[in-house]
């Protein structure tokens, strides 16, 4: 357990305004752990993709991937930003979490840079196993939708 030492002492709590509902839409996204503990921490208020993601994106679930390799919270998304990687390092290097040499390394040969604001994050009192939510559940590259059972069963394995 002591590889998740860097996620303790941010508790989550219990809160009603963490919920979702059929119109929630939700993604699984892998983040680097140097980079998820920032979120968890506070320290990054914004999450990169190449890709473009749903504008109407309401909540992440926060995977540290190798070598933690478990969900170790969930999101509130406030906006999703669309932009040149310039204009997009612009608007969020105040709260980026990275450095702008890694940020340009990032999105180098792209011509659009995807900004995720983040509005809050709850950590989990433990981490969570995918595998403990859906047997055979396949890590994606980037980030992928996952339905609201699903998003609902992170939650109840994340708060105990």
């Amino acid at each position: 357990m002591a590889r998740y030492k860097q996620y303790e002492g941010y508790q989550m709590t219990r809160s009603k305004k963490l919920s979702v509902n059929s119109d929630s839409v939700v993604a699984f996204m892998p983040i680097k752990p140097i980079y998820a503990a920032k979120l968890i921490k506070g320290e990054k208020k914004y999450e990169f993709r190449k890709t473009a993601i749903r504008s109407d994106l309401s909540h992440i679930i926060i995977y540290a991937t190798s070598p933690v390799k478990k969900i170790i919270g969930i999101a509130e998304i406030k906006g999703i930003q669309e932009s040149s990687p310039t204009a997009t390092w612009d608007m969020t290097k105040h709260a980026a979490g990275i450095s702008r040499k890694l940020f340009r390394e990032y999105f180098q040969g792209k011509k659009t840079a995807y900004a995720i604001q983040i509005k809050k994050v709850y950590p989990f009192n433990r981490v969570v196993d995918p595998s403990e939510i859906e047997n055979g559940f396949k890590i994606p590259q980037s980030f992928s939708y996952v339905d609201t059972a699903f998003f609902r069963k992170v939650l109840m394995k994340g708060q105990r």
